[in-house]
């Protein structure tokens, strides 16, 4: 019996051997055929454009297709979704940043259960950063973030702003924007970031919150006005534009645009992409792509993006227990 479980031993470590041997060799040769990226933002839109813009860069590196399909809904966890159920093995990756945290966090602080979580992936480096702006339409009154915030004080509740939808991330920027300077505006939310944007154009609403690359060209084009920006220094695009923390308000927002793999995906699979990640921030065309409608490129490691995403996390947590708190008070 005894020579038995030692024969079965000896025959499970040369099984193990043999396919550890063969993952190592996997890894090394990794990829040996197309890699999809999962983009859980619609066609055409800004995420769309800058993983498109990485796919590209990415192929010439890899020497394999690098294939985007979309899919959407559910703020973008239905695509994110379909990346953490794929296969951990390289093939199948999927872009979002930090905002994906956000239908996360709410549905958790209501006591529900979402479709996916930030456990269910493994960061492979980060590519690129924007930033939100607060402003308001071109003929508004309010010339400064001072005149905006003034007003909401003076008459609480009454000065309306535009969002994308529900806890749709120009919702959340204003959300922090009224905890941190203790004013209260009325909430008007669309359908999506286009119509909020829309709407503040057409002066349908007071102000509004979205990303810096939707509203510059509306600034050049005297449409809206941008009062702050969301970052923690003035953005070299539009360096006349103070920050919010410059005026008072101690509170930035960067966006950083992530690459994600499911959980379990083989470490020398992930240290290769993060490498490739990091060529790409280096290529001149990709670079010009992203820089053109106002984004930048940078390149943080997975390390790097675990500490930036366990502090949003954080963040958002508070953030939405106190929001759930207060809807159950209106109720």
């Amino acid at each position: 019996m005894k020579k038995i479980a030692s024969l079965l031993g000896f025959v499970i470590a040369i099984l193990l051997s043999l396919a550890l041997a063969s993952f190592s060799v996997e890894a090394a040769d990794y990829p040996t055929k197309p890699v999809t990226f999962i983009c859980p933002m619609a066609a055409g839109g800004e995420g769309d454009l800058h993983i498109r813009a990485f796919a590209s860069s990415a192929e010439k590196i890899l020497g394999q297709p690098v294939v985007v399909i979309n899919k959407t809904g559910a703020a973008g966890m239905i695509g994110l979704q379909v990346c953490a159920n794929a296969s951990p093995d390289g093939y199948t990756l999927a872009l979002s940043s930090n905002v994906f945290l956000l239908p996360i966090e709410w549905e958790i602080a209501n006591g529900r259960k979402p479709l996916t979580t930030l456990d269910d992936f493994i960061s492979v480096g980060a590519f690129g950063q924007g930033l939100f702006v607060i402003a308001v339409p071109y003929e508004s009154p309010w010339k400064t973030l001072a005149d905006l915030i003034q007003a909401g004080k003076a008459k609480p509740g009454q000065y309306v702003f535009a969002s994308g939808g529900i806890n749709h991330p120009s919702h959340i920027a204003v959300e922090m924007l009224m905890k941190v300077a203790g004013v209260k505006f009325r909430h008007v939310p669309y359908t999506g970031g286009a119509p909020a944007v829309a709407a503040l154009v057409g002066k349908h609403a007071d102000f509004g919150a979205m990303s810096f690359t939707a509203a510059f060209p509306l600034a050049q084009g005297n449409k809206v006005r941008i009062l702050a920006v969301t970052s923690p220094t003035r953005y070299k695009a539009s360096p006349e534009t103070p920050t919010l923390k410059e005026l008072g308000i101690d509170y930035e927002w960067l966006t950083l645009s992530v690459i994600w793999a499911p959980q379990k995906t083989p470490k020398p699979v992930l240290e290769k992409f993060e490498e490739v990640v990091k060529k790409v921030t280096e290529d001149k065309s990709f670079v010009k792509t992203l820089e053109k409608p106002g984004s930048d490129v940078v390149f943080k490691s997975s390390d790097e993006v675990n500490k930036f995403m366990k502090n949003e996390r954080e963040r958002f947590t508070k953030l939405f227990q106190q929001l759930a708190e207060e809807e159950k008070t209106k109720k």
